[in-house]
């Protein structure tokens, strides 16, 4: 890897510049990246990840959705896996001065073996971006020169010229007809929605730096109503990971999270001196705590009455990371249905010798099973071993029958294969099977919340996924404080889509018995 980034860092200062240097670790994927560079002349810096880098050419007139297009593209340096993410302005004097936006990214897909098509000097691929789709080819040309030279141009399909469908809230600038050239149609950016010439004004920020010190100053202007102190206190000190990076962790993902955290009663993991210091659970509000953390009044077992913990925007999230929390849980019912929850979770808790492929089997016969009772199910990462199935239901059960229909499910699971599965929570059995925990499912009961971080090395997060994710292989740990953004800004759907809309209710008792 040093040797495939020599090039790029060369040509760099990164104590001057605030590009990424390609030192911190990335996990793999397909992404593709399309930054519009203003430089000594105005071009599109077009990548493709392979082998751990990005693969670049420089395209002085941008993609064209016309076939009869063919733009030069000159082949540069490879740049750091981290790269797709910078936007901002590179200082005057240093290489490549000038600014930068994130044109368009996503996802691609090579026709056959990209190595060797590559070598052939001609490679066909498909490309799933907010702006750019379908089939897409590079193709290079004689050598005129020091540089390679290749053509880049769109494939004939449903994709191309005026028929290039665009997710409206990117370009919502956009008043005439799509046309083949999409730099002029849809100019803005699609991390900051920019246009090149705003982030060029506002050119203190850099919107994607690795520097702590640019993250904190980001974040402490947010608008959420109350003072963010201590921005530069390290709370995972391996990575070392600033509150200020948590804060800004958390305001990128917060569109994608509050749709299954908010109104929900919350139990903090709080840890104000950072990972590795004493920790503490914390489910009622405190003295301190910022307004943007509202309260649920819940009725405990011996009767009191308690302020338990709410958030409902930006703000509330913000106000979590202000308190140094490390992991977010939440409850399986809403604030205004307090004894009517709404959402199941089954936890596979793998025990010692269980490999991931086995938790990952586990969880698509749960799926299946919970199919044959007419109920979806979604999947997430736990940011450990583990995988969450759970199944969103109309807030009609007790508690009781939640929990007991939860129990149902895994102890069928659980006698179809005992050499594989038990519901027992002794430690004892759990050696070479995974632990089928459904007691999550009962009143006061918490489970990880989707996208919140956990308090472990590595900064790692709990992650809606697809099932067809899960089916073609992931590395749960890869997801993390770092990274987790990068992958919302790819995805083309949500890996949860559906599951707020859902309107399923538990099987009646005697159809659950069927098995």
């Amino acid at each position: 890897m040093k040797r495939q980034l020599a090039r790029y860092r060369g040509k760099r200062h990164f104590e001057t510049t605030p590009e990424p240097s390609g030192k911190h670790a990335i996990a793999p994927g397909h992404r593709f990246v399309i930054q519009q560079h203003a430089a000594r002349r105005m071009h599109y810096d077009f990548r493709l990840e392979l082998d751990g880098v990005l693969l670049s050419w420089s395209v002085p007139k941008g993609p064209s959705l016309s076939p009869k297009d063919k733009r030069l593209a000159v082949r540069t340096e490879d740049h750091p896996l981290d790269y797709a993410d910078f936007e901002g302005v590179i200082p005057k004097g240093q290489y490549g001065g000038g600014t930068v936006s994130v044109w368009d990214r996503g996802t691609w897909q090579p026709e056959g073996n990209a190595r060797d098509a590559m070598k052939r000097g001609r490679l066909t691929f498909t490309l799933d971006g907010k702006k750019l789709h379908g089939k897409w080819h590079l193709v290079r040309t004689k050598p005129t020169g020091k540089q390679e030279s290749w053509l880049l141009f769109k494939s004939r399909d449903d994709a191309a010229n005026e028929n290039a469908e665009i997710t409206a809230d990117i370009t919502a600038d956009i008043t005439a007809d799509i046309t083949a050239d999409i730099t002029i149609d849809a100019p803005n950016s699609v991390v900051s929605r920019r246009s090149i010439d705003e982030i060029a004004a506002a050119h203190d920020r850099v919107w994607s730096s690795s520097r702590p010190t640019d993250i904190a100053a980001l974040v402490a202007q947010l608008p959420v109503g109350f003072p963010l102190t201590n921005l530069d206190k390290i709370l995972y000190p391996e990575e070392g990971l600033t509150k200020g990076q948590l804060v800004a962790y958390l305001a990128v993902v917060a569109e994608h999270m509050l749709p299954h955290v908010a109104g929900r009663p919350l139990t903090l993991l709080r840890c104000p001196e950072g990972r590795g210091t004493p920790c503490f659970f914390q489910k009622k509000r405190g003295a301190g705590t910022p307004d943007a953390v509202a309260t649920v009044d819940i009725v405990e077992s011996d009767g009191t009455h308690a302020d338990y913990m709410r958030v409902d925007d930006l703000a509330g999230l913000v106000a979590l990371a202000q308190l140094g929390s490390l992991e977010i849980h939440t409850w399986g019912c809403h604030a205004e249905a307090l004894e009517r929850p709404d959402l199941l979770v089954f936890d596979l808790d793998p025990g010692p010798g269980v490999v991931w492929d086995r938790v990952a089997a586990a969880a698509l016969e749960l799926r299946r099973r919970l199919g044959e009772l007419d109920l979806d199910s979604w999947v997430k990462t736990t940011g450990g071993k583990g995988l969450h199935v759970t199944v969103p239901v109309r807030p009609r059960a007790s508690w009781d029958e939640h929990k007991a229909f939860a129990q149902h499910v895994v102890e069928q699971l659980a006698h179809a294969e005992p050499a594989h599965y038990t519901a027992n929570m002794a430690k004892a059995q759990r050696k070479g099977r995974i632990y089928l925990d459904y007691l999550r499912n009962g009143r006061g009961a918490t489970f990880i919340a989707p996208y919140s971080p956990r308090a472990r090395e590595g900064a790692p997060v709990a992650v809606p996924i697809t099932w067809d994710e899960l089916a073609r292989g992931i590395d749960p740990l890869a997801f993390t404080i770092e990274s987790v953004p990068r992958r919302l800004g790819e995805l083309a759907r949500d890996p949860w889509a559906g599951l707020l809309d859902a309107n399923q209710r538990l099987p009646r008792a005697s159809h659950r018995k069927r098995r």
